[in-house]
C-alpha cells in the first residue's frame, strides 16, 4: 500500500504511477517489435531520445521493447536518449548525429532473482566507417570484427541501448537488429500455444510490475532522499556502478529531490562545465516519471545549456518562468526527482544548489548570465516541440 500522504496531496494521484507501470509491463508479456520488415529483423529508426529500447533475446526469438516518450517513462528517461544467449544477431546501423550510443546487457528481466548487468559496450570503441555506417555480431563464440559475447549459459537476456541526439533536429541516424541464425520452421506457432512458455512470461511480468513499482515508482525517491542524508534540494553523486542494474556504467549521476514553495526557486550551478560526451539535467515528478520536455522546458543537455562566462553554468528550477536561458520547469509540480546524467566523463562533478525567493532570482544570479524574454522562450518551447514531432509524431 502507498502511505505517503505528502505525495498525493500534491496532485501526484496513485493511478498515474500504476497507469504507467502496466504500460511497461505489456512490453514483459508480449514485446513489441518497431518496423518489423522480416520475421528476424527490426529496424529502429527513431532515436532514443528518452527513449531506451530494451532489447530481450531468448534462446530462439528477438522481442525489442520502447519506452516511449520520456514523459512517460520511469527512472526519468533522458530527454535526449532515442529508450541472449544461444542466437546469434547482426546489428547494423548509422551513427548520424548520434553522440553516445551504449549497449548494456543482463542476464535476464529486472525484478527476476539474481539479474544482474553483466557487460557494457560503447560503440567508441568499435569500428565505425567515415560515413558513420557501422556492424555490429553478438554471439557466444567470437567472431572476426565489431563484436559482442553473449552468454549461451542463461536462457535469456536482456539488452538496455542508449542513444543520446542532443540536438533534437539533427540526424537520428539508423538501426537495425537482426538475428542472423536459423529457428525452426515452426517455432513461432510452438512458442505462441506453449502453457509452460507464456506460464513463464506472465510470471516475469508479474516479477518486472513488482521491480518496477517498488524500486522505481517508489523506492527511488526514498533511495535519492536518503543518499542525500534526507536533504532536499541537494544534489549527491551517484556512479553508475552504484544506481541498480538499469543505471549504466558509462555514466556517473546526481540525484535530489527537490520541494518548492510558489514563490521559491532552486539555483543549480558547477564551477567549469562537464567534458562528459553527453550530460544533462532533468527533473521529474514523485513517481519519477519524466515531466513533459515536449511542450515545456523540463530538461537541458550540453547542447542546450548557455554556459557563464568563466566557463560554468547555472540553472533555474521554478514555477515561474525566471527569464532566463538554462530553465527548468516544474511543471507545476511542489516536489519532484532532479537527475544529473554525465557520461564518458574524466571526473564526476555533482552541481550545487541553493534554494532563494524567486523575487531574488536576479541579484542571486551571475549578471552575465543569458537571459531571454518570453517570445523567445515561447520560440525555444516551439522549436522543442517540432523536433519531438521529428522523431515521433504526434
Amino acid at each position: 500500500p502507498i502511505e505517503n500522504v505528502r505525495r498525493i496531496d500534491n496532485g501526484m494521484k496513485p493511478a498515474i504511477g500504476i497507469r504507467n507501470d502496466f504500460r511497461i509491463v505489456e512490453g514483459a508479456v508480449t514485446g513489441r517489435i518497431i518496423q518489423r520488415t522480416r520475421p528476424h529483423v527490426a529496424q529502429l529508426q527513431r532515436p532514443i531520445d528518452t527513449v531506451r529500447y530494451l532489447v530481450h533475446f531468448d534462446d530462439q526469438r528477438l522481442v525489442i521493447c520502447q519506452f516511449k516518450n520520456g514523459h512517460r517513462i520511469v527512472g526519468a528517461g533522458a530527454a535526449d536518449f532515442t529508450g541472449l544467449g544461444r542466437q546469434s544477431y547482426r546489428i547494423r546501423g548509422r551513427m548520424g548525429d548520434i553522440s553516445l550510443f551504449l549497449l548494456q546487457i543482463l542476464n535476464g528481466l529486472f525484478g527476476e532473482p539474481g539479474v544482474t548487468a553483466y557487460a557494457n559496450h560503447d560503440w567508441a570503441d568499435f569500428k565505425i566507417d567515415a560515413d558513420g555506417r557501422f556492424e555490429v555480431t553478438l554471439s557466444a563464440t567470437k567472431q572476426p570484427g565489431n563484436w559482442i559475447k553473449l552468454d549461451d549459459t542463461v536462457g535469456y537476456q536482456f539488452i538496455i541501448i542508449r542513444r543520446a541526439l542532443t540536438n533534437w533536429h539533427g540526424d537520428k541516424g539508423e538501426l537495425e537488429i537482426e538475428r542472423i541464425s536459423e529457428l525452426p520452421d515452426n517455432y513461432y506457432d510452438a512458442d505462441e500455444f506453449d502453457e509452460a512458455a507464456m506460464a513463464a512470461r506472465i510470471n516475469r511480468a508479474s516479477q518486472f510490475l513488482r521491480y518496477v513499482t517498488n524500486d522505481f515508482n517508489i523506492n527511488l525517491y526514498e533511495w535519492y532522499l536518503s543518499n542525500g542524508s534526507r536533504q532536499k534540494n541537494t544534489l549527491t553523486l551517484l556512479p553508475g556502478t552504484k544506481t541498480s542494474e538499469v543505471g549504466s556504467p558509462s555514466a556517473n549521476y546526481a540525484m535530489a529531490i527537490f520541494e518548492l514553495a510558489e514563490d521559491e526557486a532552486l539555483i543549480i550551478s558547477m564551477d567549469k562545465v562537464p567534458d562528459g560526451a553527453y550530460w544533462s539535467i532533468q527533473i521529474g515528478d514523485v513517481w519519477s516519471r519524466s515531466l513533459n520536455y515536449s511542450t515545456r522546458h523540463s530538461s537541458l543537455n550540453n547542447a542546450e545549456v548557455t554556459a557563464d562566462a568563466s566557463g560554468g553554468f547555472h540553472a533555474v528550477i521554478s514555477h515561474q518562468d525566471p527569464g532566463v536561458g538554462n530553465w527548468l520547469d516544474t511543471c507545476g509540480r511542489l516536489e519532484g526527482t532532479i537527475v544529473f546524467r554525465n557520461y564518458r566523463a574524466t571526473c564526476a562533478p555533482v552541481p550545487s544548489s541553493r534554494k532563494v525567493k524567486f523575487s531574488e532570482l536576479n541579484t542571486q544570479l551571475p549578471k552575465d548570465m543569458k537571459r531571454i524574454t518570453p517570445a523567445e522562450r515561447q520560440a525555444r518551447i516551439e522549436y522543442r516541440h517540432r523536433g519531438q514531432l521529428m522523431m515521433y509524431g504526434e
